[in-house]
């Protein structure tokens, strides 16, 4: 990959010069949280390129409600900055379940192929990130247009595909990085890394997939004292970038017909209800082992991928306080001593 620089100062200004083109968000801080706002020439000062948001990058590509029928016609052109590694990560089940098989939701693919992506470095990790339990990193691989670490008085900027090349065109506010720019990039990132694995130190997610297999039933999960605290309320399956699950509903009114796409979320009491009444998971600890399971076996097995980024969200919106990676560790451990 390419690598440039660029000052802080020369960053605002190419950015300012993209408003014009693109509908500009990025992460702002508000009362020590980030929130993805909308960028103008008065707030540039202000983005944030520490760490991630609160909100996962599938409100982007995946909105909590759309229309799906009649099409949606237009679609902005976004350019979105400080998206982190665990939310690029996601953008690979994301595609699994939108954009490739036999159904394709067209929605999707155009709002990403409209969609221009900034990734960040994290270099404030919070303490419920644990991405590196799940074999991801705190800084970007792929599935980023342009990725900026910020060092000293300025970003260092990788090029990671054509259209990040094209956003930066001819502009001479770029420079080529020093070997000194770079050797400050990766110790950062190693310093990050290594901190994100001290956080995590006392967790266990080793051959999480396999110690995992077969738990579906309640017995299974209703030793694990944390779980009676979930409220259901939906939070970890929203906050969640690779939570897809989603209700379709239809509307008519004077002779029109609109289809709507919402979110859904698995812990909900009714989200497997049948017609009947009856619920194959009537129970928290069923609905928990659901999730749970659909993270880091089931996506395994249809996407080949874990389902799961190490983003932390599911744990900070938690409003029973449940840590999804001690639930884990102790998940493995009941199953090993039950034999």
């Amino acid at each position: 990959m390419e690598s440039l620089y660029i000052t802080k100062e020369d960053w605002k200004k190419f950015i300012k010069s993209k408003l014009n083109e693109f509908s500009v968000f990025a992460p702002f801080e508000e009362n020590g949280i980030l929130h993805f706002e909308k960028v103008n020439s008065g707030n540039i000062e202000n983005i944030s390129y520490k760490t991630r948001a609160v909100e996962p990058l599938k409100l982007f590509l995946f909105p909590f409600k759309e229309r799906v029928f009649p099409e949606i016609e237009n679609f902005p052109k976004v350019l979105l900055i400080g998206v982190t590694s665990c939310d690029l990560k996601a953008i690979e089940i994301l595609d699994k379940v939108f954009a490739e098989g036999d159904f394709k939701d067209p929605n999707y693919s155009r709002r990403k192929e409209n969609t221009i992506f900034i990734s960040i470095d994290c270099q404030k990790p919070y303490d419920t990130c644990f991405c590196t339990l799940v074999g991801n990193k705190p800084y970007p691989s792929g599935n980023f247009d342009l990725n900026l670490t910020e060092v000293n008085d300025g970003f260092v900027v990788e090029v990671g595909s054509e259209r990040g090349k094209e956003l930066i065109g001819n502009s001479n506010l770029f420079t080529n990085a020093s070997s000194d720019d770079l050797e400050k990039r990766d110790k950062i990132r190693k310093d990050v890394e290594e901190k994100v694995k001290e956080i995590n130190k006392e967790f266990d997610f080793e051959n999480v997939k396999e110690r995992l297999r077969g738990l579906y039933r309640k017995e299974d999960w209703e030793n694990i004292e944390d779980i009676k605290n979930c409220v259901q309320c939906g939070s970890c399956n929203f906050n969640c970038p690779t939570c897809v699950c989603f209700l379709l509903e239809d509307f008519g009114k004077d002779g029109e017909f609109k289809k709507v796409k919402v979110w859904d979320a698995c812990l909900y009491p009714g989200y497997a209800r049948m017609a009947s009444g009856a619920s194959p998971r009537p129970t928290i600890y069923e609905r928990y082992g659901n999730r749970i399971l659909c993270k880091y076996w089931y996506m395994v097995e249809n996407f080949g991928i874990l389902g799961c980024t190490g983003c932390g969200r599911c744990i900070s919106g938690c409003i029973g306080k449940i840590d999804k990676r001690k639930v884990i560790s102790e998940i493995g451990k009941e199953k090993v001593k039950n034999g």
